[in-house]
C-alpha cells in the first residue's frame, strides 16, 4: 500500500467517525424526543415495568457522553497520523 493509499484509507477512517458520532447524536435526540413523551405519559406510575424501563433508560444516558468521546478520539488520533505521514 502506498502512502497516498493509507493517506486516503485514513481520511475514510476519519470521515466514518465522524458519520458514526452524527449518527449517534440523531438517535440520540429521537431517543431524547419519545423518552421524553413517555416519561410525561407515564409520570407517577409505580409500575414495575415502568420502574425497570426508567432504570435501562438511565443506564443507556450515561454511555452516550464516553461513547462520543470516543468518536471524537478515533477522529483525532487518526488525524495525527495521517498528519505525521506529511
Amino acid at each position: 500500500m502506498s502512502i497516498a493509499e493509507l493517506k486516503a484509507t485514513l481520511n475514510a477512517a476519519i470521515e466514518s467517525a465522524r458519520q458514526g458520532r452524527r449518527t449517534l447524536d440523531q438517535a440520540i435526540a429521537q431517543a431524547d424526543s419519545a423518552t421524553g413523551e413517555a416519561a410525561r405519559v407515564l409520570r407517577g406510575s409505580q409500575h414495575a415495568e415502568v420502574t425497570r424501563t426508567h432504570s435501562a433508560l438511565s443506564a443507556a444516558g450515561a454511555e452516550i457522553e464516553p461513547i462520543r468521546r470516543r468518536f471524537d478520539a478515533v477522529a483525532e488520533k487518526v488525524g495525527d497520523y495521517r498528519s505525521q505521514l506529511g
